[in-house]
């Protein structure tokens, strides 16, 4: 006979739920103050710099990055700030990024962005704001676009940034939970240093609280969801209004909530476009990151995104904590962001006729390699993974041509354990281009 076990009381059951919402979120949040994220491999393997092909004239430290927010304005006639309140506008402007203080000259800064290990930290701040209007989320459709006037300022300096970028396509990020609006804007930021400071960027930042409790007890996944259609409003001004030639989205954690809500949206709002909805949308490649978005979610999405999309891919990790956490406190079930899901043979053939879709197992191989590419900011603490990213957006190379393995099924792919040498050799081949002209 089997002994019982004590029956845990409701205090020990609060207890261990409360701690078990502190590590997701403590694993989901970044620090208050961002430094510049580690040098990718792509850097540090060729030893470039992705700065060394910039033109002296352009040669200037800080980084404009766009923004559209939900986040209420605080009320502070003395400087531009975004709170924690939603609110029932889109507000829209740009954002100034130092990168380093002043005494951090441009050479130092190039220098710094191709070293694998740094000796000094580049710190990321704010320069400055300027909202150049807003869109008012009550009003329907035909209303707003009568309203646009408001912003065309802000669109006029997009579209100009965009003409003059040597690539002219345009990159959202699409944060995570707890964190705030500057957060938004400096992951942006840096992720457009690394890609060259070739395309123009611009920061999604919804209306998360930097609480243990607010998304852990479903209040900020209610908020994700709500600015899904703010989003949705934002691709379809940009498509209508913008010059750029693909809208690329990279969405971390709960920021997958909000994209891929969107992009279901996008689908049923356009259906009739049938071929022609990608072209009309312009949306290029989306990569989820860490993405979470549970399991049976994102199937129930996933046809309509594979329609709207020139690429969607999901990264997995076996030792995401934060999703593992997520799954077991909040429920759900698992998240598209962890590894060995389980698929049933509907769901399979589902996976199999998405044709635009990749999966890359950042653990792919971790035994070979000798290490495992873990935790939940893996996308961008990781020079492997973050390499993949950036490529993944900032050129058109298929998987294998971007130095990835393919796994057991054609939509599967990893990290090598020679992935470092493959990359430097696949991109060291005559005619590939990273850079998009």
């Amino acid at each position: 006979m089997q002994p019982r076990l004590p029956t845990p009381s409701a205090t020990t059951i609060k207890g261990a739920a409360i701690l078990c919402c502190a590590a997701f979120l403590l694993a989901c949040s970044t620090p208050a103050l961002q430094p510049l994220m580690p040098t990718p491999v792509l850097f540090s393997e060729l030893a470039v710099s992705p700065l060394g092909h910039i033109p002296e004239s352009e040669r200037w430290k800080p980084r404009r990055v766009y923004y559209a927010t939900t986040r209420a304005r605080d009320d502070d006639l003395q400087r531009i700030n975004y709170g924690n309140t939603e609110a029932n506008s889109l507000s829209l402007g740009l954002s100034l990024i130092a990168f380093g203080g002043p005494d951090l000259s441009w050479s130092e800064l190039a220098d710094l962005s191709r070293q694998s290990e740094r000796a000094t930290e580049v710190p990321l701040s704010v320069s400055g704001l300027i909202e150049a209007g807003r869109l008012d989320l009550a009003d329907q459709a035909s209303t707003r676009a009568n309203r646009n006037d408001s912003i065309g300022w802000l669109i006029a300096d997009l579209n100009a940034s965009i003409a003059a970028a040597r690539d002219r396509d345009l990159l959202i990020y699409v944060h995570g939970a707890r964190v705030n609006f500057y957060n938004a804007n400096v992951f942006a930021a840096q992720m457009d240093h690394f890609m060259g400071r070739d395309m123009t960027s611009m920061a999604f930042a919804w209306p998360t609280r930097q609480n243990l409790a607010a998304y852990g007890s479903g209040g900020d996944v209610r908020r994700a969801y709500r600015a899904a259609d703010a989003l949705v409003t934002l691709i379809e001004l940009l498509a209508e209004k913008s010059e750029a030639r693909r809208i690329h989205i990279v969405a971390w954690s709960a920021g997958g909530r909000v994209v891929t809500s969107a992009l279901q949206t996008l689908h049923s709002r356009h259906a009739t476009l049938d071929e022609s909805i990608r072209s009309t949308l312009r949306l290029g490649t989306v990569y989820l990151a860490a993405a979470d978005v549970p399991h049976s979610d994102f199937m129930n999405r996933l046809p309509a995104m594979n329609e709207v999309v020139q690429r969607l891919i999901v990264t997995l990790s076996s030792a995401d904590g934060a999703l593992r956490s997520a799954r077991l406190f909040m429920g759900g079930g698992p998240r598209i962001g962890e590894r060995n899901l389980e698929l049933t043979p509907e769901e399979f053939a589902l996976v199999k006729a998405a044709d635009r879709l990749e999966v890359v197992d950042v653990s792919y191989g971790a035994s070979q390699r000798g290490f495992d590419i873990t935790g939940h900011r893996y996308w961008y603490d990781h020079p492997w993974a973050s390499t993949d990213m950036i490529l993944a957006v900032r050129s058109d190379l298929p998987p294998d041509e971007r130095g990835l393995e393919q796994g057991s099924v054609e939509f599967l792919w990893g990290l090598p354990a020679d992935y470092p040498e493959r990359l430097s050799r696949n991109l060291r081949r005559e005619g590939v281009r990273i850079r998009r002209e």
